[in-house]
């Protein structure tokens, strides 16, 4: 009889608890569906199209494809990763921070970094041309 008293209230918590949940807002995971950056010296570009990243080089001898394994939005910008059993890249984009190539004269709205197997780090530019030869 001792038991079924003790049992009682935290029988009525859990029914409580297990009464109509909260309305939670959507979650709406923001993603960075198109994306290109450049740089120089050596020449190499990355394109975020979707889920695949990627990567070329001018000499051609390391250009790749991957998935996108990773995308954050960070208080600075992006982070893009993708990797597999060969490869492996990281683009980090630090947005508003404007940026020039250095060769054509334009001048982009991101200022990016890459990390590259077998490459390293190369530093470059991306997101949109705030100004230059062909922009209005």
């Amino acid at each position: 009889m001792k038991k079924a008293i003790l049992l009682t209230p935290v029988l009525s918590l859990l029914l409580v608890a297990c009464g109509d949940k909260a309305q939670d807002a959507p979650v709406t995971e923001e993603k960075l569906s198109e994306y290109k950056a450049i740089g120089t010296e050596p020449g190499w570009a990355v394109e975020v199209n979707g889920d695949e990243i990627i990567y070329s080089s001018m000499e051609a001898t390391n250009d790749f494809t991957l998935p996108v394994q990773r995308m954050t939005k960070t208080a600075t910008g992006w982070e893009v990763k993708g990797f597999s059993d060969q490869h492996n890249i990281t683009l980090t984009i630090t947005s508003g921070t404007e940026c020039s190539d250095g060769m054509s004269d334009r001048v982009y709205a991101d200022t990016v970094r890459t990390a590259v197997s077998g490459t390293g780090y190369l530093d470059g530019c991306g997101g949109e041309i705030l100004s230059g030869p062909d922009t209005p």
